[in-house]
């Protein structure tokens, strides 16, 4: 049985795509089910891919975010976006799933 992950890390560039690896690992070290877009395509395109495999939840990690070492989080089913440190990230998801 395959369970899909709560959450796509999109990959918005290579320096984005190694923060959000940090974050990935610690996820699933914790029990979160997430995966890392596999590389780097239009944001259109990751968000279709998440919208197809039934994925609740898309984190971004953008210049602004990886300046501050943020994560912003987004509901695919509400369209709510928040912009949290890993802890808390790891909080919600935690919660939700």
């Amino acid at each position: 049985v395959t369970t899909s992950p709560v959450a796509l890390f999109l990959n918005l560039g290579e320096g984005e795509a190694q923060f959000a690896m940090q974050a990935v690992t610690a996820l699933r070290n914790s029990g979160v089910r997430v995966d890392l877009y596999p590389d780097n395509a239009k944001q259109a395109k990751q968000f279709t891919y998440a919208e197809k495999r039934n994925i609740p939840f898309v984190v971004t990690v953008g210049e602004q975010e990886l300046l501050e070492g943020n994560y912003t989080i987004k509901n695919l089913i509400s369209g709510d976006k928040t912009t949290v440190n890993l802890n808390a990230l790891k909080d919600m998801l935690s919660d939700i799933f």
